[in-house]
């Protein structure tokens, strides 16, 4: 009886190894799309910081223009783009920003004042991936 079961047996093992195999090759693959995948996020998270952070300094551009330490009201009305000078820093390779401001003349509760909207979009080229990310501000000042 146990000669018998035996060679009903035969290739059994050959089956579930080829079970086995595929199994874990199926596993593999997908591990591996993960690990693709994420490092695709990853790339696109840290490109998307370095954008924020170039308009984040097209914004402190445009905000040290307007806001002089001699304290003299300013107006603003311009368009500034980042030089050529700006993507040899460190962080900042193939990043550019564009800033804006305007100002609108207003008077609140009898005291008229200057109405400032700064909005910066920083764009950062990773690859063929280009990501950018757009920040606003706004100010007001008594004149």
């Amino acid at each position: 009886m146990y000669r018998n079961s035996l060679t009903h047996q035969q290739g059994s093992m050959l089956v579930i190894a080829l079970f086995v195999i595929i199994v874990l090759a199926m596993l593999g693959a997908t591990m591996s799309k993960m690990v693709i995948a994420s490092n695709v996020t990853l790339v696109t998270d840290l490109t998307g910081l370095r954008a924020k952070h170039a308009a984040q300094t097209g914004l402190e551009v445009l905000g040290s223009q307007s806001f002089p330490l001699d304290n003299s009201i300013q107006t603003c009305n311009t368009t500034v783009n980042s030089n050529a000078a700006f993507t040899g820093i460190i962080g900042f390779s193939n990043c550019a920003y564009t800033a804006a401001c305007n100002t609108i003349s207003i008077t609140k509760s009898g005291t008229e004042h200057y109405f400032y909207r700064f909005t910066s979009v920083g764009t950062c080229q990773v690859g063929d991936n280009i990501v950018s990310r757009t920040l606003s501000v706004d100010a007001m000042q008594a004149r």
